[in-house]
């Protein structure tokens, strides 16, 4: 007989609940009812005599809920009763396979990597979960996040407009969000469309933030600049402790399920 579980205690990431469910909608753009996602989820437990319990029933209905609808990849269809692809979500199935180019800092010389589901998700809630944490950092700002208009970001994920008068020396802030490996820094191609950005635009307060890291010329010219970096998960996490705000590492595997 199989064993209940939640997804979490079959060692299921949030991750891999993203992948398997994109994977399968991707496949039905009429939208596939929270039964059907039951049943994706069963289906990769199945391998190891598992099955979802009803907690895990309920645990998966709220990432759902509170997870992939939250962050913009799928809405709920009242007429088809069924859950679909928003076209964020569409365009991160449609990324793909494509390549993305990077800098290797250990090996110093330029690389490309196949965009694959789970990094693109992680990259995705990364963002969403940055842009929550800077409107508790900022908090007498608009912002607005760059999102699916990717192709006009210009260098630049987030921007803020300070609201009224005073609570701030800066009129505006812009933000470049990268979901590297540790050993990553963006190309010198890369770098240059963010200074330029926020040239363009005028940016009074400028962060870049990122998993991976800067190289030693990038970091000269950001203190230059004064940029402010956040630098690899834990200084990001660090960061979020200060102002008593979830970590980037329970936002990413859920644990306040």
């Amino acid at each position: 007989m199989a064993k209940g579980v939640t997804y979490k205690e079959a060692g299921l990431k949030k991750e891999d609940i993203y992948s398997l469910v994109f994977e399968e909608m991707a496949k039905h753009p009429d939208g596939l009812a929270m039964k059907d996602i039951y049943g994706i989820v069963n289906t990769e437990l199945a391998k190891k005599s598992q099955i979802l319990s009803k907690q895990g029933e309920d645990s998966l209905r709220n990432l759902v809920n509170s997870g992939l609808q939250k962050e913009g990849f799928i809405y709920y269809f009242e007429e088809g009763k069924n859950w679909r692809l928003t076209d964020e979500g569409k365009r991160i199935i449609g990324r793909l396979g494509e390549q993305e180019e990077v800098f290797n800092t250990d090996t110093g010389e330029k690389e490309t990597e196949k965009i694959e589901m789970t990094s693109v998700l992680k990259g995705q809630i990364l963002e969403t979960y940055v842009l929550e944490l800077l409107k508790v950092m900022y908090p007498y700002y608009a912002w607005f996040y760059q999102g699916e208009q990717k192709n006009n970001e210009r260098g630049l994920d987030l921007i803020a407009n300070k609201i009224g008068e005073g609570h701030s020396e800066y009129e505006t802030i812009g933000v470049q969000i990268k979901n590297h490996k540790e050993k990553n820094a963006p190309t010198k191609e890369e770098w240059l469309k963010f200074l330029a950005g926020c040239s363009v635009r005028n940016i009074e307060k400028v962060i870049f933030i990122t998993t991976g890291r800067l190289t030693s010329e990038q970091r000269r010219e950001a203190g230059e600049a004064k940029i402010t970096v956040i630098q690899g998960s834990d200084e990001l996490n660090r960061i979020a402790k200060l102002y008593n705000y979830k970590t980037f590492d329970e936002e990413y595997i859920n644990e306040d399920e």
